[in-house]
């Protein structure tokens, strides 16, 4: 008689067990692997995003100043005048096509606010424009001008100049936050501009 017990081919109970355990252990160390690239392409990205800004922010508020002039006579004539309500917060400007520029920190519906969290643009009176793209926020941003009087007028030999100081933050989610400082005096070149109004 046959022994059907020799004849039987197949895994153990314990080489199931074991063969399981590797299983779980290597998906485990995959999807460990897996979820780490995630957070570090999600990290990643709010870094980019932030550093993005910044540098966009800084160099476009720069060129306007360079190319332009202060504009020691607004807020009054200026599209800073009625809206603004802390003018630390903001900056006008007059560029070379003689159109009048407002800076200024203000809320998602463009009004201006100390606490907002928007760099808007206002040119000659028109609809105000956002410069920051809307995945970030612009906290704490502040224009320092010097001289505080009027150079050109004074017959003083002051060269104008603007300290830009504020942060710019990225969050993605819950997780990842980044804030990334801008800070940048910019000079302008021009000094034989006429006096305002």
């Amino acid at each position: 008689m046959l022994d059907l017990k020799q004849n039987q081919k197949g895994f153990t109970l314990i080489e199931a067990i074991v063969a399981t355990a590797l299983f779980a252990v290597t998906v485990s160390s995959i999807m460990g692997v897996y979820l780490s690239t995630l957070k570090i392409n999600r990290r990643t990205d709010v870094i980019r995003s932030a550093s993005e800004n910044a540098r966009y922010i800084t160099g476009f508020l720069t060129k306007e100043i360079r190319n332009g002039q202060i504009d020691y006579y607004g807020p009054w004539n200026s599209p800073c005048s009625g809206i603004i309500s802390a003018p630390a917060n903001s900056l006008s400007l007059v560029n070379t096509d003689n159109e009048h520029l407002c800076f200024y920190l203000g809320d998602a519906s463009g009004l201006s606010s100390s606490n907002g969290t928007n760099l808007w643009l206002i040119k000659n009176n028109l609809l105000a424009v956002k410069v920051n793209s809307s995945n970030v926020t612009i906290n704490n941003l502040v224009f320092y001008v010097s001289p505080t009087y009027n150079p050109y007028s004074t017959g003083s030999n002051a060269q104008p100049r603007v300290t830009i100081m504020g942060n710019v933050t990225a969050t993605s989610g819950s997780q990842d936050t980044i804030t990334i400082p801008i800070q940048a005096t910019v000079s302008i070149p021009i000094y034989d501009i006429s006096a305002g109004p």
